[in-house]
């Protein structure tokens, strides 16, 4: 008798203890996907952009088309936007930070192709980021590298963009 009354409480206190656990972890959970009212959201996410490059000395517009970006936690991102013909292209990896206030920083480069499938050019991107007070959009600055298979530097180009948060 003495055992099976210390076996029920046994089990009784394991449960008790396992559902504390769940409640907190469930919290936890909570914590990290809520934005408290009044406070702004960071980089982190996926952002549907229109990229405008740009002439550079004068600043006008040369042609626009979307991209995708994923800001991951630890610092790392991706970013898949459309080639141009008859070049096509990879998607994009690289890093990026947090610098001050609502500014952010993102490095990144992809590959491109011939029509042929043949390796053509490296692109490189720099961008300063300004992350809007609702944390929802952003609009950014970009200079870009561009390097021939022997990774000479055969042209720079500047841009602009705009993000808006895809949920």
């Amino acid at each position: 008798m003495k055992n099976t009354f210390l076996k029920t409480i046994s089990g009784a206190a394991l449960a008790i203890f396992m559902l504390a656990m769940f409640a907190q972890v469930q919290v936890s959970a909570q914590i990290l996907q809520e934005v408290p009212p009044g406070q702004s959201r960071d980089l982190e996410g996926s952002w549907t952009t229109q990229v405008t490059f740009r002439n550079c000395q004068t600043g006008a517009a040369i042609r626009t088309f979307p991209a995708m970006n994923t800001f991951m936690r630890g610092g790392t991102m991706q970013e898949f936007g459309v080639g141009s013909a008859p070049l096509t292209r990879g998607p994009g990896h690289g890093v990026w930070s947090h610098q001050s206030g609502q500014r952010y920083s993102s490095n990144f480069q992809f590959f491109r192709f011939n029509a042929d499938g043949t390796f053509a050019q490296t692109v490189r991107v720099r961008r300063q980021i300004e992350l809007s007070q609702s944390g929802n959009n952003y609009t950014a600055t970009a200079t870009s590298e561009v390097f021939d298979t022997t990774g000479n530097l055969v042209m720079t180009g500047c841009a602009t963009e705009v993000g808006t948060r895809f949920e």
